[in-house]
């Protein structure tokens, strides 16, 4: 199944993020990255199937990269109660501060070059980490726990692919960490 998630409105402006705090971080400048739109076409929209079929593999391990001052890749999928692995490939310091509906999970310090963390996601089935470095606030991520793999992300020009879906019945839902969430019935069927 393919698809692409579209913004209906015009493609909002996206400002310069003020990162003169780190001298570090203000080498490479940067757009904020909270609503990214290119031509109509809405980026990092996770999508997933709300009823999968039964027994449905996990998602593979996440893993997180602090990477230019901004976390890499935005929105990942951890599997309920696993661990997520967050790197440091800056040449600065990061915190990795981790909370589900506000109740703080982890804040960990991380200096430049440290060795991966292995956190633990004390999570279940529906939950969304938010993910934030408090010594840089503009860099925010998100893991949400998910216990089966028909989901997806979507890219810059908005689309994604949830592959092996079975012939059948069911409910996407689009979640925007900015926007909320939009959800759709659908049925596959063969060819």
């Amino acid at each position: 199944m393919t698809g692409t998630v579209i913004f209906e409105a015009t493609d909002p402006v996206r400002k310069d993020q003020v990162r003169d705090t780190d001298p570090y971080c203000a080498k490479s400048p940067a757009l904020a990255d909270d609503v990214i739109v290119t031509k109509g076409k809405l980026k990092d929209v996770f999508v997933r199937i709300k009823n999968p079929p039964k027994g449905s593999p996990l998602p593979p391990a996440a893993i997180l990269d602090q990477k230019n001052c901004t976390y890499s890749p935005k929105l990942v999928a951890v599997a309920p109660g696993a661990k997520i692995a967050v790197r440091n490939s800056d040449g600065t310091f990061h915190n990795v501060n981790g909370s589900i509906a506000g109740k703080m999970l982890w804040n960990k310090p991380m200096a430049a070059k440290d060795p991966d963390l292995a956190l633990d996601a004390t999570s279940k089935a529906g939950d969304i980490i938010d993910l934030v470095c408090n010594v840089h606030p503009w860099m925010k991520a998100y893991a949400v726990a998910i216990d089966h793999s028909f989901y997806a992300v979507t890219g810059e020009d908005g689309s994604f692919a949830i592959s092996g879906l079975p012939v059948g019945s069911y409910t996407i839902e689009a979640w925007h960490p900015k926007l909320g969430t939009k959800t759709l019935d659908i049925k596959i069927g063969t060819g």
